[in-house]
């Protein structure tokens, strides 16, 4: 590599073949440079470059070397290594530069390091670059999984602030409006998508601190190498529970009870085993729940699917988001899995998802507001109506009695008419009619109250739910015995028999209990 060629790209991959030394490390017993050691080379391609690829065990240790020509060397370089996988220490010309956690043969003394190593090159013409390396702790082997550079020292810092600044952004936006959601969900719509996409945002937006590592680092400067992969796979475990729980909820109705279950279950029980095992085995669960999240994609778009068939409200919307959130994931396991290496499009894609699933959720609330200003009007006609039906109820009821009357009367008194008796019907079917409707309509208002304690309480009979109805349209025990055509006592208990069917103890209110379905 040339200093003019840098100079002008201000930044140079590393590319092509190196040289590997599989268990050979140019150190004595006591910690002795001789390069003389490494006897037995192979060699390794990079920017990909892990040992495991070569077929190494993925437990060991070994050195990368590369050599490096400098045609200009007034410009101090920096040789930065995105990621390591274990311990390493970086030695130029015979000398140590930098060190990388702490290096050792044996698997208890190994100690890996989080940030990216980034090694400032002295300004000599021949650069003889080893890398000395240790993994106890992942299963590609130890090396260098993601790109790395050669950069002008000037633009390397440079550029490292920029990044740290936008992930750092980036992720504080993605929890603000977790927060945000969180909140709304709290204080204004018990709708638990809110909840569960609130939730999503904050371990998605932990994810992203423990996986740029950028901005955690300046928090906690100490924070340990193993804490920091544990976090990683446990946010990524949760946030597969929660967007799956986030779509069922939002399209409520789909997904069977043990559908559910699977989808909530299984990735519970990966947090939990990457919580108790050693990092190493931990990192075996990652292509388990790789598959298993592509599983999850597949039943958003069924889901997603469904809901467009049913013209639900916004399902459209929802499937441009899904692309998005597809996309990222993607381009994130891709990563994962060492296949393709990108900068900011998992940070980005997912702030545009977030932003967008956002305005989605408001649009939903918007909507709704809008239609319960629609439906709060037509209930209160509705409520005017019944309350004319309950005023008139009273001599509905009388004049049924005076027809019985007239009907035993009309045996033994001639003067009275069969035809006004006829009329007096007709008028009393049109009454009972009209009060047949007027139910309907209450019906129908309620319906989602109605499908709510359905689901509550499935052991309720359709009596049971007229009362239910009327109890939370705020009637008193007067007016439904006058809409019911029965007593205040046949109310009373027919209230004490729907108390026991919903199981609720004597200080529990029965109307603040249906009012809060």
């Amino acid at each position: 590599m040339k200093t003019n060629q840098v100079s002008k790209a201000k930044e140079l991959v590393i590319k092509g073949n190196s040289l590997f030394y599989w268990k050979q490390w140019p150190l004595t017993e006591k910690g002795v440079f001789q390069k003389q050691l490494l006897t037995q080379p192979d060699t390794i391609q990079w920017p990909t470059a892990v040992w495991k690829n070569k077929g190494y065990s993925p437990r060991g240790y070994g050195t990368f070397r590369f050599r490096i020509e400098l045609e200009n060397f007034e410009k101090q370089l920096v040789l930065n290594l995105s990621r390591v996988l274990g311990a390493a220490e970086v030695w130029v010309n015979g000398t140590k530069y930098e060190v990388h956690g702490h290096l050792s043969k044996i698997s208890s003394e190994s100690e890996n390091a989080i940030p990216p190593l980034s090694v400032e090159l002295p300004k000599e013409k021949s650069l003889d670059v080893m890398i000395l390396v240790s993994n106890f702790s992942s299963r590609f082997g130890g090396g260098f999984p993601l790109k790395n550079t050669i950069t002008e020292k000037e633009s390397f810092y440079k550029t490292k602030e920029k990044r740290a600044t936008q992930e750092s952004i980036i992720t504080i936006l993605i929890m603000l409006f977790g927060v945000f959601q969180i909140i709304t969900y709290t204080n204004f719509r018990k709708e638990k998508y809110f909840l569960y996409f609130g939730l999503f945002c904050l371990i998605g937006g932990s994810r992203q601190l423990f996986v740029g590592e950028a901005f955690i680092l300046k928090i906690f400067p100490e924070i340990s190498f193993e804490l920091v992969q544990r976090l990683r796979y446990v946010c990524y475990y949760g946030g597969l529970a929660l967007i799956f729980l986030y779509h069922h909820y939002l399209f409520y109705g789909y997904f069977s009870k043990k559908v559910v279950l699977f989808f909530t279950l299984i990735p519970c029980v990966g947090v939990i085993y990457v919580i108790i095992s050693p990092i190493f085995y931990g990192t075996y669960s990652a292509p388990i729940f790789q598959i298993f999240g592509f599983l999850d994609i597949l039943l958003w778009y069924w889901l997603i699917g469904k809901a467009i068939i049913d013209k639900r409200p916004f399902a459209k919307f929802v499937l441009l988001n899904a692309i998005v959130l597809t996309i990222v994931f993607t381009n994130d396991m891709l990563n994962a899995m060492l296949i393709i290496q990108t900068k900011f499009l998992v940070n980005i894609g997912l702030l545009t998802y977030v932003v967008l699933q956002v305005y989605l959720n408001y649009k939903i609330v918007n909507a709704a507001q809008l239609e319960l200003k629609r439906m709060a009007k037509k209930v209160q006609k509705k409520e005017e109506e019944i309350s004319k039906l309950l005023f008139e109820s009273y001599h509905h009821l009388k004049s049924k009695r005076e027809l019985v009357d007239d009907l035993k009367k009309t045996t033994y008194d001639d003067s009275i008419s069969v035809d006004e008796i006829i009329k007096n019907l007709r008028s009393e079917l049109l009454e009972d009619n009209q009060l047949n409707i007027i139910k309907n309509d209450i019906e129908i208002l309620n319906y989602d109250f109605i499908q709510r304690l359905k689901a509550s309480a499935p052991k309720l009979t359709e009596t049971d739910l007229e009362l239910c109805t009327y109890i939370h349209m705020g009637l008193s025990r007067k007016e439904i015995a006058r809409l019911r055509h029965i007593t205040v006592e046949a109310v009373r208990k027919a209230r004490y028999r729907l108390r026991k069917k919903l199981e609720l103890s004597a200080d529990k209110d029965l109307e603040h209990f249906l009012n809060n379905i």
